[in-house]
């Protein structure tokens, strides 16, 4: 035999041999969780052998640890760097029902580092881990949502108010609930194509963490549990959330850095955030950011998603005590409908500190600027939008451009604000003028109509407004007033090239604002009926009950506060 062909065969046989090794490795990279005792009947416990398997994997290095189709309950998993999660189609995995099996640790909740109960899966100073596959995880919350709402009514009992103190010792939760996956100063994350449901509370919660991927997951909560919160990144850098659908009982994505002095006494922001090819269903906001903010939140990205039954879609919500800045919140291609309150909502008094007397300008003060929302088709929504700043801190280079609003009960109501620039605007509002302004400086309004005007009001409305600018816009058939100007505080109010010969009144000065209820005739007759003619509205809110709508009202009658609950035609709500 030739030299050259023994050469041929010795290669032939190293070759064979790295093919061996290849396949030998990579099983041995791969953890079946079965291996170690798991068992998928849905009825073992299987939290140590699932433990075992991810110890076992991360003492090799790192790898895959494995759930075949099967239904596995658990409790905490401690996770460890390096780490493949990957839940196959067919497998769940079922949150252990027992409260007493699940340790507290050390971790955030509502903006305060305190002991939390450990969640589903639960990691501290990783790297590279990964949350994969077409299974579930179901955190079958229905004992944890009890549990809150026993422990909330205790509280009140004993007079235990605000987020800071602990819970009683004899309260059915010692510690805030867990989560579905709650990461601490974790790095390159990887969650994706997993359904997640009924979770005890927030059900993705990174804290602390950079460059978080979150892909392709769906996550399902019924719509009255209490905080089932979808993706919560809390002081946070450099996070993709993309190609995901959301459908929760509280907001679906929200944007957190820390509460009050905890919050600034941290001081770590939540930074570099896009979300994409997003759809979201239900929740009481669909982008949210806050209320715990005070570490600072900006820079995001929201683009290309579909908002279709959300409380609101795009808000923001702070309020005096927080501190920090939210800035540079950017987005654009987006569709609204079926919107339950507000398109976009501004709040600065979250915690109702808005009628308080302005204070000085301190730590304690939030700061909203350069908002920047555009190309957004709104089909359906209570109120276009509502965005008030505080006296002391207005809001603060805020633009809306290229927004179509089909039909909305209510306008944009736009409050304490400087360098607002609204542009290429279509407002169809049913019961309030397309646009109310109170205390702004320098608003610029540029080609700016309504479908849907009505004689009873006007379609834009300013109460103390300096340095305003309306040009390009139109009054359509049946305006009877376009601008009016409501007391003796507006200054410096500019109309040019606009095209008003439809119109009644181009614009009319009056002593007080034309008056108007946001909410259907048949409701206001109700509290003419009531009340007479000698009530003020202090707030009005709509909510749905058994598929159909109803209007909370706060009623002022001389010094008295009432609240009534009537359905949209009128009659009171039992």
């Amino acid at each position: 035999m030739s030299n050259f062909i023994l050469k041929i065969i010795h290669l032939l046989f190293i070759v064979v041999l790295f093919l061996c090794w290849t396949a030998i490795s990579a099983q041995t990279l791969c953890f079946d969780v079965t291996d170690y005792g798991a068992v998928g009947d849905g009825k073992t416990l299987c939290t140590e052998s699932i433990q075992n398997a991810v110890d076992s994997c991360a003492n090799t290095g790192g790898g895959t640890v494995y759930f075949p189709a099967g239904n596995y309950v658990t409790g905490p998993v401690f996770l460890k760097s390096n780490i493949v999660i990957h839940v196959s189609a067919g497998a769940t995995l079922l949150g252990n029902t027992h409260i007493s099996d699940y340790p507290g640790v050390e971790g955030r909740w509502e903006g305060i580092n305190r002991t939390v109960y450990a969640s589903m899966f639960t990691g501290h100073h990783l790297k590279n881990v990964s949350i994969i596959g077409r299974g579930t995880l179901n955190g079958r919350g229905k004992v944890w949502w009890q549990a809150y709402r026993e422990t909330r009514e205790l509280r009140n009992k004993r007079g235990i108010k605000g987020r800071a103190p602990d819970n009683p010792v004899d309260a059915p939760l010692k510690y805030p609930r867990p989560r579905m996956i709650n990461l601490y100063h974790c790095e390159n994350i990887l969650i994706r194509d997993i359904t997640i449901v009924n979770s005890p509370s927030w059900t993705v919660h990174p804290v602390y963490c950079s460059n978080i991927t979150i892909d392709n997951i769906s996550i399902i909560q019924p719509y009255h549990s209490p905080n089932t919160d979808g993706i919560n990144p809390d002081s946070c850098t450099d996070i993709k959330i993309i190609n995901c659908y959301v459908d929760v009982g509280d907001d679906c994505v929200t944007i957190k850095s820390g509460y009050n002095q905890f919050g600034r006494k941290v001081a770590r922001p939540c930074e570099n955030i896009v979300v994409t090819n997003c759809t979201f269903a239900h929740g009481h906001g669909g982008i949210v950011v806050g209320s715990e903010m005070s570490g600072n939140v900006r820079n995001i990205a929201v683009s290309n998603c579909v908002f279709d039954g959300t409380k609101r879609g795009l808000r923001i919500k702070t309020a005096r005590g927080r501190g920090g800045i939210v800035e540079n919140f950017r987005a654009s291609n987006l569709i609204m409908r079926n919107i339950m309150d507000a398109a976009f909502s501004i709040t600065t008094s979250y915690e109702g500190a808005a009628h308080e007397k302005a204070p000085k300008v301190t730590e304690k003060t939030p700061l909203i600027q350069n908002i920047h929302w555009s190309d957004i088709i709104i089909y359906e929504t209570d109120k276009t939008a509502d965005m008030s700043g505080l006296p002391e801190m207005p809001l603060k280079e805020i633009s809306l451009k290229n927004i179509h609003v089909v039909k909305a009960n209510s306008g944009l109501y736009i409050q304490n604000a400087e360098n607002v620039y609204l542009e290429n605007m279509i407002v169809n509002s049913k019961y309030t003028p397309a646009l109310m302004c109170n205390k702004i400086y320098n608003l610029e309004i540029n080609r700016f109509t309504t479908r849907t005007p009505d004689f009873k009001y006007p379609v834009i409305q300013m109460e103390n407004v300096s340095f305003a600018w309306i040009r390009n816009s139109t009054a359509p058939n049946g305006t009877g007033t376009f601008l009016e100007l409501a007391g003796d505080k507006n200054e410096q109010i500019n109309m040019d090239f606009n095209r008003m010969e439809r119109a009644k009144n181009e614009k009319q000065i009056v002593k007080e604002k034309t008056q108007f209820i946001q909410a259907p005739d048949a409701v206001q007759k109700k509290l003419n009926t009531i009340f007479g003619k000698h009530y003020h509205i202090l707030e009005i809110n709509r909510d749905r009950k058994s598929g159909h709508f109803y209007y909370k009202i706060d009623v002022k009658v001389g010094n008295e506060k009432k609240e009534l609950k009537v359905w949209e035609n009128g009659e009171l709500l039992n």
